[in-house]
């Protein structure tokens, strides 16, 4: 497997937010700079807002995968907030949203096929009943990380 694109440092996990706009710009807000490759916050969030105009990426069963292209970055940028109460999102099945992994991508010629791999895959290691609970009840960044990456071991979830 490749570089691991999902860091402990870019998990929320309490992730507590009234809407999309609000969830989008908490995980945001938590991307340490090292992530980042340069690139502004602000500019991040207009992107990932941008996106969600053109349909919602939150796909049901508590999902959502917020998405954007950026020829700011070389690598993708992964976060993953998670919320046991739910954020009010528009969803394709009308509930509230409990795992938002937002994704940033670079703007080049594999990038569309990158970004449904990764989304592809993510979708995958969620799509279980009992990993979205277990990933509900845990108390750290750290929990959530171990869960993931253990989950995620046998396919690259999250590897580039």
């Amino acid at each position: 497997m490749g570089r691991l694109l999902l860091h402990e440092e870019n998990i929320i996990v309490g992730l507590d937010a009234l809407n999309r706009e609000e969830a989008l710009e908490k995980i945001v807000g938590v991307l340490p700079a090292w992530s980042l490759q340069g690139m502004d916050k602000r500019k991040i969030l207009e992107l990932l807002l941008l996106r969600e105009q053109v349909g919602t990426t939150a796909i049901g069963q508590g999902i959502a995968l917020p998405h954007c292209f950026s020829d700011e970055v070389s690598y993708p940028i992964v976060a993953f907030g998670v919320s046991s109460r739910g954020i009010s999102f528009p969803s394709l099945d009308g509930r509230p949203v409990h795992f938002v992994f937002m994704l940033i991508l670079p703007r080049n010629e594999s990038a569309e096929l990158l970004k449904r791999q990764i989304l592809q895959n993510i979708k995958w290691a969620l799509c279980d009943r009992s990993m979205r609970e277990r990933l509900k009840a845990v108390r750290s960044a750290l929990e959530v990380y171990q869960l993931i990456i253990r989950e995620a071991e046998p396919i690259p979830a999250l590897g580039a």
